[in-house]
């Protein structure tokens, strides 16, 4: 008897524009993960030939570990297959779906000895903050804060008619890199404006004030000293809203930019002409319309004979 976890892991926009390291939203586009228990060692099969580390540095199999290691147990001989949706390095979360698949697969394992605040505290230790876990473990919109080493999720209500429109570039971003240009002190101006944004843009959402996105979206921390890593990036978000997108912000550390709209036919539009804009500063890209996903991470547990 074989014991074996399948793990599907949605894709997620995290800061939406001011909400820095705070804000998340999980998509349905996902990441699809099975462990099943061997005699002995690890063996990692991936749809993407050489897309991850295939030993023991591969972050799925360490965030397995870790949980392992907090219970004090040694991990069992593992054979691991990925089936990877969500582009790497693009700023849709693809190495939160990594950690979460690994910590929730490892507390299945071991009878959920973890509650989800748990596997949130592990999570933010590896990812190092805690927006894309939150989306992708409890799905939906998510607020995370962390205090003494702590983590607190709260599910903020999206409005179902507002779909995303994800462009991607044909090149990587890795977070670090686009960490490393973010300043170490900001103007008080700055930081308030930020928060009466966050604000403003969660009020706007809950009421459905579609035209008081465009100020919502708005961002001072981060995007304006992202930018220069990615061309054009100004032009092609305000390109979308001239569109009809009601607003349009960096997706995460990027390169991906994300654009927001409440019509399927207008979400193709904005999304061509986004590919197209992006084309004349020489980058190739393609788009996705997507919904929400409302239901986080998926674990199943089968046993085979």
């Amino acid at each position: 008897m074989s014991e074996i976890i399948k793990i599907k892991v949605p894709a997620s926009t995290s800061n939406l524009g001011p909400g820095f390291d705070t804000l998340s939203l999980a998509l349905d586009l996902y990441n699809e993960f099975t462990f099943k228990v061997t005699d002995g060692g690890l063996k990692i099969n991936q749809t993407n030939p050489n897309a991850l580390p295939e030993d023991s540095n591969n972050l799925v199999y360490r965030s397995f570990c870790e949980v392992y290691k907090k219970m004090k147990k040694n991990p069992p001989g593992i054979e691991l297959d990925i089936s990877c949706k969500i582009p790497l390095a693009a700023g849709l979360g693809s190495s939160a779906s990594a950690v979460v698949s690994g910590l929730l697969a490892a507390n299945t394992f071991l009878g959920n000895p973890l509650s989800v605040n748990e596997i949130l505290v592990l999570a933010t230790k590896l990812e190092r903050h805690p927006d894309n876990a939150a989306a992708a473990v409890c799905g939906g919109l998510t607020i995370s804060v962390t205090s003494d080493e702590m983590v607190y999720v709260s599910k903020f209500p999206w409005p179902e008619e507002l779909l995303v429109v994800v462009i991607i570039p044909d090149f990587e971003l890795p977070t670090r890199i686009s960490r490393e240009l973010l300043p170490a002190n900001i103007p008080y101006g700055d930081a308030t404006f930020n928060v009466s944004r966050t604000a403003y843009l969660l009020s706007c959402l809950l009421n459905k004030e579609w035209e008081g996105l465009k100020i919502g979206f708005q961002d001072r921390l981060h995007q304006p000293f992202r930018k220069d890593l990615i061309p054009g990036m100004e032009n092609i978000l305000n390109e979308a809203v001239s569109c009809g997108a009601l607003g349009a912000t960096l997706s995460g550390a990027g390169p991906t930019l994300v654009a927001f709209v409440n019509n399927k036919d207008k979400a193709e539009k904005v999304g061509k002409s986004m590919v197209d804009k992006w084309q004349s500063y020489k980058v190739k890209s393609s788009y996705k319309v997507l919904k929400v996903s409302n239901n986080g991470a998926k674990v199943e547990s089968l046993v085979t004979k």
